[in-house]
């Protein structure tokens, strides 16, 4: 029974630290003047999370702790399908309603010692074909996918 006990103990404390210190990619998202007045008027800020969780998601699976700290800028961004926001500003539309979207970023990546060692940026618009498809914000995890890719390439090693 005690070790039983000592092997859960051991277990969960090495799931413990392993996760506490398995990724300390820092990344931080900010919006230009364009890109805020959109999520703010048209979006809602609340969208704002689900971006960070895509460009969170593209860096980490792209760049492979390769690099300490990401600085990311939005430029531009569209929906494919209409936002909570939307849906209650405009009552006519649907989340059967969808359009073209994409999204225009660019980033810079540091190392440890904050020196940059590389940097990118990507403009994607989607295809109409394929937007009836497509969950609200496709066509700019897209983008953020290529983004974290290009990225990725421009960093040594």
């Amino acid at each position: 029974m005690v070790k039983l006990f000592s092997a859960a103990a051991l277990l969960l404390a090495m799931t413990f630290a392993s996760t506490a210190f398995a990724d300390p990619l820092q990344v931080t998202v900010t919006y230009d003047e364009k890109a805020q007045n959109k999520i703010e008027k048209t979006y809602g800020v609340r969208e704002k999370a689900v971006i960070q969780d895509m460009v969170e998601r593209s860096l980490r699976e792209s760049l492979n702790h390769r690099v300490a700290r990401v600085e990311v800028v939005i430029h531009d961004l569209t929906a494919n399908r209409p936002t909570f926001k939307e849906l209650g500003d405009k009552p006519g539309l649907s989340m059967q309603s969808f359009g073209i979207g994409g999204a225009d970023v660019s980033g810079k990546a540091f190392d440890a010692a904050g020196n940059q060692i590389g940097q990118a940026s990507y403009d994607w618009t989607g295809d109409i074909l394929w937007a009836d498809t497509a969950w609200i914000w496709s066509d700019t995890d897209r983008t953020l996918s290529a983004f974290a890719r290009k990225l990725a390439q421009a960093v040594p090693g």
